[in-house]
């Protein structure tokens, strides 16, 4: 039981480490599109900084069990990254119509993910079984419909290049997305969903 609740120190807790992150991946997202540059550094860098004080505020109530400490700092590390990988899609879309079908998408996909942690976690801790399967097809029909969005809004505004880009960025923070849920989940409910 002591090797699985293992103390965390400060200078292991990889706060600054994540904070660098956040901080190289928001400067960079904030150049796309060009348009309002210093507000979206200003916002993205705003937020890089809050997830380091939650993660610090995690630290502090979960230094004593290491695997809880890191599974939920992966959760915040991995939600602001998709938030920064989402974010040039809505940057593109609005104030167009596809902006709003977009996130009201993304947040009833959020919540369905949310509530559904247990099935996520079964699934990749048991990839063998049906609940991986089902999970990738969830991925692919998600990625056909928002493609279909992001695809009729290409057609109906004849976007420019830049679209592309975020369509890639948004899948690749909507397939962290649906890993993330799993890092809630404690090492005793791992356990158990692995039999």
């Amino acid at each position: 039981m002591k090797a699985e609740k293992e103390w965390v120190p400060f200078k292991e807790n990889y706060i600054f480490i994540t904070l660098f992150v956040h901080v190289v991946i928001g400067f960079l997202v904030s150049f796309m599109p060009e348009e309002n540059v210093v507000k979206w550094l200003i916002i993205n860098l705003s937020i890089a900084i809050l997830s380091a004080i939650l993660s610090y505020i995690i630290w502090i109530f979960q230094k004593h069990n290491s695997k809880r400490y890191f599974s939920l700092h992966s959760f915040v590390m991995l939600m602001v990254i998709v938030y920064y990988a989402m974010s040039p899609a809505f940057k593109a879309l609005y104030p167009t119509i596809f902006f709003w079908l977009l996130l009201i998408v993304t947040i009833g996909l959020i919540s369905f993910l949310l509530f559904k942690q247990d099935a996520i976690t079964r699934a990749l801790v048991n990839p063998r079984e049906m609940w991986f399967k089902n999970l990738l097809f969830i991925y692919i029909g998600i990625i056909l419909f928002i493609g279909g969005i992001m695809w009729a809004y290409i057609i109906a505004f004849d976007a420019g290049p830049f679209i592309g880009v975020a369509i890639i960025f948004y899948f690749i923070g909507l397939l962290m997305m649906m890993i993330a849920p799993a890092m809630l989940s404690t090492p005793e409910r791992v356990k158990q969903l692995e039999q």
